[in-house]
């Protein structure tokens, strides 16, 4: 019995390990160039989540009232953006790892048009470098 324990233990972690990455729904990131677009997809429940494709990592998602005006909730990664860490999978409110929101997630309104768009970082580590628009997608909540 107690030769089978190790083997027991290490079984249920890595059970317990899966169910943990498959809950927070992210998908993998892969390999992108800087000027990759994509295309945004937007599961609309009482959380929207944004998923695009191919799944390149991120430096910003932003949402915003598709009539204009102040962003809803937008997620920057900070000090990661130059390694485009935010993964495709993003809950709306929800930080991913790496994520920063400074302002915090605004609610939405049922029955109001919003966008999303998903922003690559192009620049060298350590250098400047500037935001650039990868791809978007309207919904309404």
């Amino acid at each position: 019995m107690v030769r089978f324990l190790p083997f027991s233990v290490v079984a249920l972690a890595s059970v317990l390990g899966l169910g943990c990455s498959e809950s927070l729904g992210f998908d993998p990131i892969v390999a992108c160039s800087d000027s990759q677009t994509v295309t945004v997809q937007v599961t609309v429940t009482t959380t929207p989540r944004f998923t695009w494709t191919p799944a390149c990592g991120m430096a910003s998602v932003q949402v915003f009232p598709d009539s204009g005006g102040a962003g809803s909730w937008i997620v920057y990664s900070g000090s990661a953006a130059v390694e485009n860490a935010l993964p495709s999978g993003i809950r709306y409110g929800q930080l991913p790892p790496k994520g920063v929101a400074p302002g915090g997630a605004q609610a939405l309104t049922p029955g109001v048009s919003y966008r999303v768009r998903v922003y690559r970082w192009v620049g060298a580590a350590g250098g400047p470098g500037s935001l650039f628009e990868r791809g978007g997608a309207t919904f309404a909540r």
